[in-house]
C-alpha cells in the first residue's frame, strides 16, 4: 500500500483533496425540519412517560422531559431554532391531550414546562465548553445553580395550575413544583451533558464493560451502590435517601464522568418512583412539605458525586497535562528524548520477547543554521513544526517519533523489516522535499539526512543505546556523501 510503510494505518489523518459539495437548500430544509421531528418526537415520548407517573391529582412523580430537553438545547444550541421550539411545544400539546388533558390546562402546563427550559438555556448560554462538559470542580454547582433557576421559572409559571390540581396554596405548589422540577433536571441534564456522540457510545462501553467483566475490583464501587439502594428499601425511613451517598462517591472516583452521571440519575429515578409507589417507605407520602424537603434533599444528594467527579476529572486532566509536558517537545509536540528512550527500551524488549524486527532511524534537517540566520529563528521553528506533522503523518500506531535537540530527531518503527524501513525514510525524504510555507507567505525549501539502524527478527540484538549510535554514525555519512540522502548502517558481524 502507498502512503505509510508496511502497509498500516497512519498516526495522521489522510488528507483528501475533493473540493467539498456545499449542501442544497432542500438538504438544509429537510435537516431542520428531521431534527425538528426528533425533538418533538423527544418530547412526546418522555412527557408520556412522566405522565405515567402522575397519580391522581397530582403532578407527575418524575417529569424527564423538561430536563431532556433543556440538556440537548444546552449541548447544541442550533436545534433551539423557532421550528425546534415549536416541535417541542406540539410534544408537550400531544402527550397531554392524547392522555385525556384538557386544552386549558394542557395549554398552561406546556407553557410553565417552557418557560422552565427557556431559562435554563439563557443561563447556560454564558456557560464555558468545559462547564458544560463538567470538566472542572466547580462546574457541578454552575449546573445546580442553572437547574435551580429554571426549576424555579417553572415553578412561578405553573403554580396556579398545579394549584387546582393538587388541591394545594399557592406556597406548597410552588414547592411541589419547584422540588420536582429541580431533581429531575439535576438527574438527567449532566447525563445529555456527558453523553458520548453516537461514534464514540460505539467504542465508549468496552473498556469500561472489559474492566468490569476482568478486573473484580472494579465491580465493587457499582455493588456497594446496588447493596446500600436495597439496605434502603429494606429499612426505609427519612434517611434511606442518603444510604447510597459513599458508595456514589466511590463509583464518582472510580469510573469516568458519564457513567457516574448515569447512576446518579438511575438512582434519583429509582427513588423518586419507589418513593410515590410505596416501594421505599419515607413515611412523606401524605406531607406535602416533606416530600418537597425529600425532592430538594435528593437533588442534592446528586450534586455530591457529580461534584467529585468533575474535580476528579480536572485533577486527573491536570496531571495528564504534566505528564504530556514532561514528556513531550513543547515546539513539535514529539517525545523528548528521554521519553523516547524510554520508551524505545520497552519496545525493543517487546521485538525481542516476540522475535520481530526494529528499525531506528536518525533524521537531521540539512543547513538548519543557515535557515535560522536568514529567516530568523521563527521560520526555523515553523519549518521543525511543519516537519514533525509530515513525519508524524507517515507512522503508525505504536511507532516513535522523538525530538533529540535542534534539528535532530529519532524514530522507531518496531515490527518491520528492511524493504519496510527503506520505504519509510525514502517517503520522509519525498515530504520534506516539498516546499514548507512561512507565516508571511514565503515558501521554503530544505533537504534532510538519514541514518538509518536495522535490528533483524529473532535475534537479541543490541541496546537501544548502541542502535541510535549506529544511526547516527549513518547520519553522519549521509551528510559527508552529499546530504538530502539516506544511508543504511551495516549489520555487526554478529548479527550480519
Amino acid at each position: 500500500m502507498t502512503g505509510t510503510h508496511a502497509g498500516h494505518p497512519r498516526k495522521g489523518n489522510s488528507q483528501d483533496t475533493t473540493p467539498a459539495v456545499p449542501p442544497s437548500r432542500f438538504s438544509l430544509v429537510f435537516r431542520q425540519f428531521a431534527a425538528a421531528a426528533g425533538i418533538g418526537l423527544l418530547v412526546l415520548v418522555a412527557s408520556w412517560l412522566g405522565i405515567l407517573s402522575r397519580p391522581e391529582h397530582q403532578l407527575a412523580s418524575f417529569w424527564p422531559t423538561n430536563a431532556l430537553l433543556l440538556g440537548v438545547f444546552a449541548r447544541r444550541p442550533a436545534l433551539a431554532t423557532p421550528l425546534g421550539w415549536l416541535a417541542a411545544a406540539a410534544g408537550y400539546l400531544g402527550a397531554d391531550l392524547l392522555t385525556g388533558g384538557s386544552l386549558s390546562a394542557t395549554l398552561r402546563l406546556t407553557g410553565a414546562n417552557l418557560a422552565g427550559v427557556a431559562v435554563g438555556c439563557l443561563l447556560f448560554h454564558r456557560f464555558r465548553r468545559e462547564d458544560l462538559g463538567l470538566q472542572r470542580a466547580q462546574s457541578m454547582l454552575r449546573v445546580l445553580m442553572v437547574c435551580a433557576g429554571a426549576a424555579l421559572a417553572a415553578a412561578l409559571s405553573g403554580c396556579l395550575i398545579a394549584r387546582s390540581l393538587i388541591g394545594a396554596d399557592l406556597v406548597q405548589a410552588i414547592g411541589i413544583w419547584f422540588s420536582a422540577e429541580l431533581v429531575s433536571y439535576v438527574a438527567l441534564v449532566p447525563v445529555i451533558l456527558l453523553l458520548p456522540s453516537p461514534r464514540q457510545l460505539r467504542h465508549a462501553w468496552r473498556e469500561p464493560l472489559a474492566r468490569f467483566l476482568n478486573m473484580p475490583g472494579h465491580r465493587l464501587p457499582a455493588l456497594s451502590l446496588l447493596l446500600t439502594v436495597l439496605l434502603g428499601v429494606a429499612i426505609g425511613g427519612p434517611g434511606a435517601i442518603a444510604f447510597p451517598v459513599p458508595a456514589l462517591l466511590w463509583c464518582a472516583l472510580s469510573y469516568r464522568l458519564f457513567t457516574t452521571a448515569t447512576a446518579t440519575a438511575l438512582l434519583c429515578i429509582w427513588t423518586l418512583v419507589g418513593i410515590a409507589n410505596g416501594w421505599i417507605d419515607l413515611h412523606v407520602q401524605d406531607d406535602m412539605a416533606a416530600i418537597v424537603s425529600m425532592r430538594i434533599g435528593m437533588a442534592l444528594v446528586a450534586v455530591a458525586p457529580l461534584t467529585v467527579a468533575g474535580a476528579h476529572a480536572a485533577r486527573n486532566r491536570l496531571l495528564n497535562a504534566l505528564n504530556h509536558a514532561a514528556n513531550h517537545d513543547a515546539l513539535t509536540q514529539t517525545l523528548s528524548r528521554s521519553a523516547f528512550e524510554r520508551r524505545g527500551e520497552a519496545a525493543l524488549e517487546r521485538a525481542r520477547t516476540q522475535g520481530g524486527g526494529l528499525a531506528v532511524l536518525m533524521v537531521d534537517l540539512d543547513h538548519f543554521k543557515a535557515i535560522n540566520d536568514r529567516h530568523g529563528h521563527a521560520a526555523g521553528d515553523t519549518v521543525l513544526v511543519a516537519f514533525a506533522e509530515r513525519a508524524r503523518g507517515l507512522l503508525r500506531e505504536g511507532d516513535l517519533l522523538g525530538r533529540f535537540g535542534g534539528e535532530e530527531f529519532a524514530i522507531l518503527a518496531p515490527g518491520v523489516g528492511e524493504r519496510d524501513a527503506l520505504r519509510l525514510a525514502d517517503q520522509l525524504l519525498r515530504v520534506s522535499a516539498q516546499p514548507f510555507a512561512l507565516e508571511d507567505g514565503r515558501r521554503l525549501d530544505i533537504t534532510i539526512s538519514i541514518g538509518l539502524a536495522m535490528q533483524p527478527p529473532l535475534t537479541d540484538g543490541a541496546s537501544l543505546e548502541t542502535l541510535l549510535k549506529r544511526a547516527d554514525r549513518a547520519l553522519y555519512q549521509a551528510k559527508f556523501n552529499g546530504r538530502n540522502r539516506m544511508e543504511q548502517a551495516p549489520l555487526p558481524a554478529s548479527e550480519s
